[in-house]
């Protein structure tokens, strides 16, 4: 080969000798086939897993509450309930898992990211969405007492509403709770007789005999004329027990106790269900609603909206997706996106330290799947 032959060549070789430099660099951050587990966890709580087809993410939480790829974790086929997590780390020597000594199970949902946020992140949230849901009431009440609505659409609504609750309370599923209700209010009403309302009615009946003989002395003895009875003083007992019943509290205190039975809330389920089935079915409503929502006059009421909805749009996923300025993409958000986008979120290990546990266990005792550690292979 002459030399301006060996002189083109030395570039391609410097080119396939960095490539495979970087190829080597980059396997030896990958957990290859076969690599040996680094880590065993057992469930804390027998089996919380679901049925798995594959390897389950494991990432390690950072101290401000962001994630990286770490490894992944696999099951073991023992064919029992609730088996050990073989986990394998990408890089056992990374000095982030120094402290991450603990395993926690999450779903890969929203309800993870609100949790991985830093306090200070959850109250400017909790504070959005007040702000948020304040604002839409005062929208909703505004377009509720415009004169458009109670024109053009509140007569069809109420409407749909009547038509609603009467075939509501004709079906036979609300029939049936309501018998079921009313079966199980009579033990109700019987203690309520016996304990409060038949002392009230003893003490008013007490001396009602010989008031009413001293009302009606007359009649008895005028047998030449026909006069009517006077019941006043009975009439005068039952309006003072009627009066001792309401000033005591009696009623409220049945009607109360009746509401607090089992058949009592099984009714209103049934029966609230069922009409709400009812409006949904009204084509009615929907396209009254529809009109509603695309009705250009009602722009004007929603303003109080705009600023609050346009603030929490943008801080709700710069926070609970993890994107901050001059960090790379949370990996818990990342598998969060893929799981809404999927329809099925999966589940994720989490590495974090018994402080970062513990304030997960805080805040909700029972998303977190605590794992065991084994120290044995």
């Amino acid at each position: 080969m002459d030399a301006v032959g060996r002189s083109g060549a030395l570039p391609v070789i410097a080119s396939l000798l960095l490539l495979g430099l970087f190829t080597a660099a980059g396997l030896s951050a990958l957990p290859l086939r076969g690599a040996p587990p680094s880590l065993f966890f057992t469930p804390a709580v027998p089996d919380p897993l679901p049925a798995l087809s594959g390897g389950i993410p494991v990432l390690t939480l950072r101290a401000d509450r962001t994630t990286i790829r770490s490894g992944y974790a696999t099951r073991e086929s023992t064919g029992q309930p609730g088996g050990r997590l073989r986990v394998t780390l990408y890089d056992p020597y990374e000095p982030l898992l120094a402290q991450a000594s603990e395993g926690v199970l999450f779903s890969a949902d929203l309800r993870t990211l609100w949790m991985l946020a830093t306090d200070e992140e959850r109250t400017r949230l909790r504070e959005g969405f007040t702000e948020l849901a304040q604002s839409l009431r005062r929208s909703a009440d505004a377009i509720l007492h415009s004169p458009e609505f109670n024109a053009d659409y509140r007569p069809a609504l109420q409407e749909a509403a009547r038509n609603a609750i009467e075939a509501a309370w004709r079906s036979p599923r609300t029939r049936a709770a309501y018998d079921e209700m009313m079966r199980g209010a009579e033990p109700v009403l019987r203690d309520t007789a016996l304990r409060e309302i038949r002392p009230i009615l003893l003490r008013r009946v007490d001396g009602l005999i010989w008031d009413t003989v001293q009302a009606n002395i007359g009649t008895v003895l005028d047998v030449f004329n026909a006069r009517p009875w006077n019941t006043a003083p009975i009439e005068q007992a039952l309006e003072g027990a009627l009066r001792d019943i309401r000033d005591q509290g009696v009623m409220e205190r049945m009607v109360a106790s009746i509401f607090e039975t089992r058949q009592t809330k099984a009714f209103l389920q049934v029966f609230a269900g069922t009409t709400m089935d009812m409006l949904a079915a009204d084509r009615t409503v929907e396209s009254t609603l529809v009109r509603l929502a695309t009705d250009p006059r009602m722009t004007a009421y929603l303003t109080p909206m705009a600023q609050p909805a346009n603030a929490l749009s943008l801080a709700a996923p710069r926070i609970l997706f993890g994107v901050r300025d001059g960090s790379d993409l949370n990996a818990m958000a990342a598998y969060t996106f893929n799981g809404l986008i999927a329809g099925r979120p999966g589940p994720v290990v989490i590495l974090m330290s018994p402080q970062q546990r513990d304030e997960m266990l805080r805040l909700d005792s029972r998303a977190p799947k605590l794992l065991v550690r084994s120290l044995t292979p």
